[in-house]
């Protein structure tokens, strides 16, 4: 799914390493950050979960 993330959530979701992450905006521009909820710089990203991660097996 498409979400618009700010480059600091976005660092933190790729260091977390649980989900697929790929830029698939442009340039970044001012947008409402869909996790903090903060309006700064950033661009739209294609996000998926990981098969398998977050599961003790």
């Amino acid at each position: 799914m498409k979400r618009q993330f700010c480059l600091p959530c976005f660092l933190e979701l790729q260091k977390a390493g649980k989900h697929n992450i790929k830029r698939v905006g442009g340039r970044n521009q001012k947008i409402t950050c869909w996790r903090c909820k903060r309006r700064r710089y950033g661009t739209d990203y294609e996000i998926s979960r990981k098969v398998g991660a977050g599961r003790d097996t």
